[in-house]
């Protein structure tokens, strides 16, 4: 397989990182960060720490080394619906409307029904109708209540989304209540990426959130979003640079809190598009970023996963399409890697979603690992026998066998292929029409996980008004 970086090229970005953490430093928005650093011997000045190649390579040799291991399964693997989408496309009407607590229910139970998501995320984000006092432990509370699937959360506490805007009061509560649940565990009971400031900068929310992830020993995942010539440098290795930059910081200050705590990297880092001022997730500039930012983490033995079904538009037409099978299929020719991870249902640059295209995208998805991981194909013994009867019948109808057909051969229930005397007859879409049935068929036969009444009634206490037990 080819790699998109050289061996000197991955050295070069990381000296380069190096370079930057001790001459340019990062930016940290929180007292005891700080003075953590200065006890820990960085050169603090103001909120800027300056991270030395001597602190830097001893404190990363605290962290676990990642192993990277061939399993030689390629897949798509769908994390969770949507990412984190505070707007959805309502599919009757075209319109983009802000996401409310019902529709947040229903994002729920469709990743409930559906053996393709692997985590569930509250990924309808601050949702409209949420009448608690403090809407991120709500948020929790619905995923907790809809959901059986390991959190993996995109969504962390903010001043705005928490009670008197005690974000570490709430970001605790979170963790206590998921553990309550889901009952206390050895490991982890949940993840939750942690998304720095660019350029060069840690907000007081983002280390709050990632303090209170390393005093309860959870999963923690540094997520940077840079944008090309906005937040960042105007070239792509530039962003690269100093993504890797602002992720090491990050270790160092999760390895200074606790010694040996585990961190994982992902990239949400892209170009922009100046005509809009957006970022362009679903172009090739995005796949050089993550890809990039992927073989340097992966070369000094830092666990990083892909992302893929990113796309920009904000319908369910060719752009979306074609947008999220290039983000879903391209990184496996341009890299060594056996996972994308997928958010079904996603558009707009993150900014919003869509039912119907998590169904589309779903498909896209079973399409897509069918072809990767290749089909159970076998010799029929008795091939020669059912060819010399087709020579009398002129068709297998009769003298096949349908198990074979059905073990070895897929018909999507989604996507329309009856033909073009359908389109000729000036009908709707079938495949909007199917996709529709099938969240109808999910959303029917969901069953809400079991709780005990001491959960229901804990989990009383957190959830909006509509969502009580």
């Amino acid at each position: 397989m080819p790699n998109v970086l050289t061996k000197n090229e991955i050295e070069t970005i990381y000296q380069s990182a190096e370079d930057i953490l001790s001459t340019v430093g990062i930016e940290f928005e929180m007292e005891s960060t700080l003075t953590l650093f200065k006890e820990k011997g960085a050169r603090v000045e103001g909120k800027r720490v300056f991270i030395s190649p001597e602190i830097l390579a001893k404190t990363l040799k605290l962290m676990p080394e990642y192993k990277y291991e061939v399993t030689h399964t390629k897949r798509l693997a769908g994390v969770s619906p949507f990412g984190n989408s505070p707007m959805l496309l309502n599919d009757l009407t075209g319109k983009i409307r802000r996401g409310t607590v019902e529709d947040a229910v229903k994002m729920y139970q469709l990743g409930e029904t559906c053996e393709i998501y692997e985590a569930a995320n509250p990924g309808v984000v601050d949702p409209e109708g949420n009448d608690c006092e403090d809407q991120y432990l709500s948020q929790i509370a619905m995923l907790l209540k809809y959901s059986d699937k390991y959190p993996s959360l995109g969504l962390r506490a903010t001043k705005s989304n928490t009670k008197n805007g005690d974000v570490y009061t709430s970001a605790k509560k979170a963790i206590q209540l998921i553990k309550e649940i889901k009952g206390e565990s050895a490991g982890p009971v949940m993840g939750q990426g942690i998304c720095p400031n660019a350029p060069l900068a840690y907000d007081e929310e983002s280390l709050i959130n990632l303090t209170v992830l390393v005093e309860e020993e959870q999963d923690v995942t540094l997520i940077p979003c840079t944008l090309s010539f906005m937040t960042g440098p105007e070239s792509l290795m530039g962003v690269v640079i100093h993504d890797f930059a602002i992720c090491l910081a990050g270790v160092i200050y999760v390895q200074l809190l606790k010694p040996g705590t585990p961190v994982a990297f992902s990239n949400s880092s892209t170009m922009t598009d100046m005509k809009t001022m957006q970022p362009a997730y679903a172009s090739p500039e995005y796949l050089y970023v993550q890809i990039m930012f992927y073989e340097t983490c992966l070369y000094f033995g830092m666990n990083c996963v892909l992302c893929g079904c990113m796309a920009d538009g904000t319908k369910n037409d060719y752009q979306s399409g074609f947008e999220t099978c290039l983000t879903s299929l391209a990184p496996y020719f341009m890299t060594e890697v056996e996972e994308i991870w997928c958010y079904p249902g996603h558009m707009a640059a993150f900014a919003g979603g869509s039912f119907r295209k998590m169904i589309f995208d779903e498909e896209l998805m079973i399409y897509c690992n069918r072809t990767l991981q290749g089909l159970d194909l076998s010799f029929d013994p008795n091939l020669k026998e059912k060819l010399i009867k087709s020579v009398d019948t002129r068709s297998f109808l009769t003298i096949g066998d349908v198990g074979i057909y059905r073990r070895e051969q897929r018909v999507t229930p989604v996507f329309d292929k009856k033909g073009i005397n359908q389109a000729a007859s000036g009908s709707d879409n079938q495949s909007y029409t199917n996709a529709d049935k099938i969240i109808e068929k999910r959303l029917a036969s969901y069953v809400l996980p079991e709780r005990t009444e001491k959960q229901k009634a804990l989990l009383q206490n957190y959830l909006p008004v509509q969502c009580r037990y």
